[in-house]
Parts: C-alpha cells; structure tokens; sequence
C-alpha cells in the first residue's frame, strides 16, 4: 500500500458498518455473478479488507472450493478471518507484492477495492499471475468508476494518491504481466477488469 497501512489498520473494525451498509451491500450481491466465481475452484482474495467478499464468494464455491485472503493490515486480517474457517478457507496477513502461495495455485484471483492501494502495480500483478494457474482468472473490481473512485479518496489525505490507471495504462500492465484482458468495464457505480493469465 502506499503509505496507507495505518489509515486500514485504524479503521478496520467499523470499516464494513462504515463502507458497507444494506443498499451498498445489495449492489455487491448484484454485481457478483460478474466475477464468474465457479463451484469447485480455489480463489484468491488479495486485498480482504475485512472480508466482504468472503461469505458470498463462500456460497459460489460449494463443499469442494476453497477461498484463501490476505490483508496488508492486520487489524483488517482479524476481522477477515471471522468469516474464513478452515478446512474450506483461510485469512492472513500479507503483502501482494510477495504472495506467500505457491506458483499456479489457484483458479481465480480477485482484487476487490484494492488495486489502486498498492505501492508497485506491475510488481503487484505479476506475483498475481504467478499464483494463477495457466488460463487462471483475474478479477479486479469497485463499485465506483475510476473517477467517481478518484474523488472519493482525494476526501482522505492518506489514499488521494491512490488511484486506478487509465484503461490505457492498465492495460499495458496487465498485458506485461502475464494476462490477457477480457473484459474493461468503466463507468458510474462499477469498474470491472477481467483478464485470463496466458
């Protein structure tokens, strides 16, 4: 993250109260089916937060997937693993520019209200593909367009820095990476990157 850990780490126990109220909470359950999580696969989910995905990425993947998350914050990586119970699930603290996973471990990598947090992109991406198995999915996803996102952090002095590159860019980092872009959606109320790692 970019300076921003203890913004995450002050914040995390009221960080879903906060960001996620009911109305909120209903266009993540709509917007969901978008990430094509899959029964049966073992998913990825870099950059928990506290968690929010967890209990409905949970429901997706049935008795035979597994869901794996990981914070930079700690105080976030404790409310994460509230919803994360082995043997199906895990949640720990670590740095996406050091994945601790084995190369090609997982089906599926989301990257929900993440991306824009972390220090080194292309760094970040390419420990990402690494994880993935060949032809392995990467999601990276808001429910804020880029520049609704922009706005809404440029009201925090510890993340206004923080901000998603323009399609351009992103794609230029996801291509060097290791994946090919799928799907760039933009606009009010959603941003959703889908790529396949080549």
């Amino acid at each position: 993250m970019t300076g921003s850990k203890e913004f995450f780490e002050l914040r995390a126990a009221r960080w879903e109260q906060t960001c996620y109220p009911p109305e909120v909470r209903a266009r993540l359950e709509a917007f969901l089916p978008q990430f094509d999580v899959a029964p049966g696969e073992w998913v990825l989910d870099v950059g928990t937060g506290p968690g929010v995905l967890i209990p409905y990425v949970r429901r997706l993947l049935g008795p035979a997937g597994r869901i794996l998350a990981f914070d930079l914050a700690q105080a976030m990586t404790v409310e994460a693993a509230k919803k994360c119970a082995a043997p199906w699930g895990m949640a720990l603290q670590a740095d996406v520019h050091a994945i601790p996973f084995r190369s090609g471990a997982f089906d599926r990598v989301l990257c929900f209200a993440a991306f824009p947090h972390f220090k080194d992109p292309p760094q970040a991406l390419r420990e990402m593909a690494r994880v993935l198995k060949p032809k392995g999915k990467l999601v990276i996803a808001h429910l804020l367009g880029r520049e609704e996102l922009a706005r809404h952090h440029a009201t925090h002095q510890e993340v206004r820095q923080d901000v998603l590159p323009d399609a351009q860019t992103m794609t230029f980092l996801i291509t060097a990476a290791g994946f090919h872009v799928q799907t760039l959606i933009d606009e009010p109320g959603r941003y959703l990157l889908k790529a396949a790692r080549r």
